[in-house]
């Protein structure tokens, strides 16, 4: 693996034209440690991720690598979870500073982060073009 890629492995559960989608499991490092059945703290999830199609032939079920690289890996964690945090607290410190209600400058910053949200679903197409998986038989 190259210090400026992150693989996972997953299988391939669909196959179309021009792109597949593999399904990986995510861990979080609980769930490697001995003890995870004992506090329960231990999380696995199945998550479907969109990629191109390699020129080798794939089938479902195949195995496979997905890479994407660090570049990509951030600004995924900076749209999903860094701008949306920013919002939610800059949002709520200028209403609450402005002399809002403290129910209401929560309503309204929860309300402009679902707004932040639907607005990069919206994008969507446009950030696929940016944030890219690759594939590799494994």
């Amino acid at each position: 693996m190259a210090k400026n890629t992150i693989e996972h492995d997953g299988i391939v559960t669909q196959v179309a034209e021009t792109f597949i989608i593999v399904t990986i499991q995510s861990q979080t490092t609980c769930a490697g440690c001995h003890a995870k059945g004992a506090c329960g703290m231990s999380e696995m999830a199945l998550k479907s991720i969109t990629a191109e199609k390699p020129n080798e032939d794939v089938k479902i079920g195949d195995k496979v690598i997905v890479s994407a690289s660090t570049q990509n890996a951030m600004l995924s964690v900076l749209l999903a979870y860094i701008v949306p945090s920013i919002l939610i607290i800059a949002v709520l410190a200028l209403l609450i500073l402005a002399g809002t209600s403290e129910v209401l400058a929560a309503t309204l910053s929860l309300t402009t982060t679902t707004v932040y949200f639907i607005v990069l679903y919206l994008l969507r197409n446009k950030f696929a073009k940016k944030i890219k998986f690759k594939v590799k038989i494994a």
